[in-house]
């Protein structure tokens, strides 16, 4: 996974968000996709008679998916705790904050039908001051094309705008917004590394194939309990930084 630092840094600080095209080969792409869609295969087949009806699974690590498939679930662990992911990651939070935890492995797959998401801020109410917002971010990999993300640059870094609050607070958060926002495409083996705390939302499209993995990382913010898995993965996570 090669992007200079320097410019990691600066589009970061800049525009909390980054893309590092080309950052898996297309074998590793291919087995992380097998590995989400056994788990999305095993989800669909446990829920009720109308099948899995979310646009995503979150958490992804459950071990009931993979009870059959471990050399899947050790494709997914494997990734979140790589060298190379944390290599991006590590240094990204802001003066006093914690250690880098992971929150979340989600998968993001096609709809059943198409709608725009809801403009918003990951965790964070709309007013609540920059400053105060933990950095919460998301290191997502394109498993096939994928231009679902629209991000307003920028506003990772300040509060919302009087326009935007009324369209955030409103009734009508999936509707046009007052700030220009940016839409990323990216292709298979493409990194978009995004501070959800920005304002963004998603674009979901029925009929067109969507594997998206999304790796939730914090600083100093921990699920008060941890998934097993997910617990087991921060540790190896931690014991590759040191």
């Amino acid at each position: 996974m090669r992007l200079h630092d320097d410019d990691r840094r600066r589009s970061w600080a800049r525009d909390g968000l980054f893309v590092v095209p080309g950052a898996l080969d297309d074998a590793r792409v291919r087995h992380l996709a097998s590995a989400c869609d056994h788990a999305l295969e095993s989800v669909r087949a446990a829920s009720s008679e109308t099948g899995h009806s979310t646009t995503y699974i979150s958490p992804l690590l459950h071990s009931e998916y993979f009870a059959d498939r471990p050399d899947a679930m050790q494709c997914l662990v494997a990734l979140a705790s790589s060298r190379d992911v944390l290599a991006l990651v590590h240094d990204l939070r802001k003066p006093g904050e914690g250690e880098l935890t992971l929150r979340d492995l989600q998968y993001f797959h096609e709809p059943r039908r198409d709608h725009d998401g809801l403009w918003h801020r990951d965790g964070a109410g709309v007013a609540e001051p920059e400053a105060l917002r933990p950095t919460v971010l998301r290191f997502r990999v394109a498993l096939a094309p994928d231009d679902h993300l629209e991000y307003v640059l920028g506003s990772h870094a300040r509060q919302d705008t009087a326009q935007e609050r009324e369209v955030l607070a409103g009734s009508r958060r999936n509707g046009p917004f007052p700030t220009e926002a940016r839409r990323v495409a990216l292709r298979p083996g493409d990194v978009c590394v995004f501070d959800a705390g920005g304002i963004h939302r998603a674009r979901y499209r029925a009929g067109v194939a969507r594997k998206t993995l999304d790796l939730v990382f914090a600083f100093g913010v921990r699920r008060k309990a941890f998934d097993p898995a997910l617990l087991a993965l921060a540790r190896s996570a931690a014991g590759r930084r040191g």
